[in-house]
């Protein structure tokens, strides 16, 4: 018997590998002999560039750059071979930020475009950004702005590299820009497929969960539509409605724009590089899980792309989560069950710190439905 191992992050309690374990844990307690294969995913968000640099057996550095509120702070890269790996979501992600810190008005993506400057200084010929979990709506500029973009207001004065500063550009300048850039690829890895501007793009869906109030996205979304205008017309291009120009606050429409990168989905990219397809088909079921599991795992999310893989082989598979809604659909839809670790009274709280201790057990408690 050999199962393959294979959830994302828990959010807020543990990473995708730390998953692995715990699920691997549970399941030797129960039977020593049954070989277990470990392949942590992530899907462009949260942990992408921890399981990219486990998958492809890289390392890590951290360098002092700027934070989401322009505060120092020690940023990971991660480096395989001449690939750098960079997450969003540690440089200017909500992760970092207080609840009482959330507003995109102060926050940036500076940081970014900094760690960008330091991978380009190792002389990688790749770059990969992992979109997901970013805590700004700045369009990118802040990005853009720490790479030699001018964005000048009125007064020919460099904008504030925040969203307030959409609403001041007037001139846009690229003479300036890292010519590093021209001599390397650069791949956006995202979870979202949105357009920059508009009820479906960055600012109204995804703007209040950063501190966006309702009664302002209209103003944003203008302020951010005029920006990528001006952007469009200097660069002779536009990508204001291209699946996933709005990822990260609209970093994948700068990102298209200035630098020339392809976007592309975080899943895709992941199991790829950990040969996901050909680790399903060597073993006998699959256990996935993340967070939470409803009706919204079906859209695109780690677990639902890991079922798509193991039904063209047949394979059965089962899920964890700390929640589960929607069972009923989830069986479905094809997975043979889905298992809350969280018992149903106890908080949120108390559930993120037990919830290594859950997982395990869950899973040992349930191995014998399984095989």
């Amino acid at each position: 018997m050999k199962i393959l191992i294979a959830p994302d992050s828990f959010k807020e309690c543990m990473t995708a590998y730390d998953a692995c374990l715990c699920i691997q844990k549970g399941i030797q307690q129960y039977n020593k002999n049954i070989v277990t294969c470990l392949c942590p995913l992530a899907d462009g968000g949260e942990g992408t560039l921890e399981t990219l640099v486990y998958a492809m057996k890289g390392t890590v550095e951290y360098y002092d750059v700027h934070g989401p509120i322009m505060n120092r702070i020690q940023a990971p890269i991660g480096f395989v071979d001449d690939i750098a790996i960079i997450e969003c979501a540690k440089v200017c992600g909500l992760e970092l930020l207080k609840e009482g810190n959330k507003n995109p008005y102060q926050t940036t993506t500076y940081g970014l475009g900094e760690l960008i400057q330091h991978a380009l200084s190792k002389n990688v010929k790749q770059i990969i950004i992992c979109l997901g979990g970013s805590a700004t709506n700045d369009g990118g500029i802040g990005m853009l702005q720490a790479l030699g973009v001018c964005f000048l207001d009125y007064h020919k004065q460099q904008v504030i590299p925040t969203m307030k500063g959409l609403f001041d550009i007037c001139e846009i300048n690229q003479d300036f820009i890292d010519q590093r850039l021209k001599d390397v690829s650069i791949i956006g890895v995202c979870d979202v497929t949105n357009p920059l501007c508009g009820l479906h793009g960055a600012t109204y869906i995804y703007g209040p969960q950063k501190g966006v109030l309702f009664s302002e996205r209209d103003k944003i979304d203008q302020a951010m539509k005029k920006y990528a205008q001006k952007a469009s017309t200097l660069l002779q291009n536009n990508y204001i409605n291209d699946s996933g120009a709005g990822a990260a606050g609209g970093l994948g429409f700068a990102l298209k724009s200035f630098l020339n990168a392809e976007l592309k989905k975080g899943f895709d990219v992941v199991s790829e590089t950990v040969n996901l397809e050909s680790k399903v088909q060597e073993c006998d079921i699959v256990i996935v899980g993340e967070g939470k599991m409803d009706q919204q795992t079906q859209y695109g999310k780690t677990p639902y792309g890991v079922l798509k893989i193991a039904q063209k082989y047949h394979k059965d598979v089962y899920a964890f989560a700390g929640k589960v809604d929607d069972l009923s659909l989830l069986k479905k839809i094809g997975f043979q069950n889905v298992y809350q670790i969280t018992p149903y009274d106890m908080n949120l709280s108390i559930a993120l710190k037990k919830g290594k201790e859950n997982l395990s057990q869950s899973v040992y408690q349930h191995l014998g439905e399984m095989i």
